[in-house]
């Protein structure tokens, strides 16, 4: 559990991420389907998938990952945000291209008992107070073959939005990771400054 003060602190990121939705402020990339799917990050993701996997993403926001992997065909699709206007925007965006996507309106605390062959963790891990404790959860969720992909913001030269914590080097990130996973790959990106991870769950 976190303390008092670090409560306080996941409390004022929430507020701020919702606050920044609920009052229009949020980039126009939040809403573009068709830029998402022609990103480099966005093919990170959908050349690390087939479309039988169970693909559940974490800090989904409006969930364009999703949208685009379902135009894709992709259908065993589950995301999660504490944004519940991200997230209603995703559900409303879904209904209206006719897509079957499951999403969740909440924090993840990691109780879940959904099982999964990818976790898609991007700018996620960077807000976790307790990041162990968080990868551990991930890791529990990953079916027996499953994997995480992960991205993080490169060292503190991005923009500090409730950010509590820093990556100087794709080495100082893997030795954290190592810790849960079996590092399958893990670079730069060569479009901007974030650090790509695919991580393989341990086997026991």
């Amino acid at each position: 559990m976190p303390s008092m003060e670090e409560a306080a602190k996941i409390s004022d990121v929430v507020k701020r991420h919702a606050y920044v939705f609920d009052n229009g402020l949020s980039s126009p990339d939040f809403f573009d389907v068709e830029k998402r799917m022609a990103s480099e990050e966005f093919g990170l993701i959908r050349d690390r998938c087939s479309k039988d996997h169970r693909i559940y993403e974490i800090g989904c926001f409006t969930g364009l990952n999703l949208i685009g992997l379902a135009e894709l065909g992709f259908k065993r699709l589950s995301g999660i945000d504490f944004v519940e206007g991200a997230i209603e925007w995703l559900r409303n965006e879904a209904k209206r291209r006719s897509l079957n996507i499951s999403t969740f309106a909440c924090e993840f605390d990691g109780r879940s008992t959904f099982s999964a062959d990818r976790m898609v963790c991007f700018d996620v891990l960077e807000h976790q107070l307790n990041q162990g404790s968080f990868l551990n959860s991930v890791s529990e969720m990953l079916s027996k073959n499953g994997s995480m992909l992960l991205l993080v913001p490169l060292g503190r030269n991005y923009h500090d939005c409730g950010h509590v914590a820093w990556y100087p080097d794709a080495e100082c990130l893997r030795n954290l990771l190592e810790y849960f996973f079996d590092v399958n790959e893990i670079f730069v990106l060569s479009t901007c400054q974030k650090i790509f991870a695919s991580c393989r769950k341990k086997k026991k």
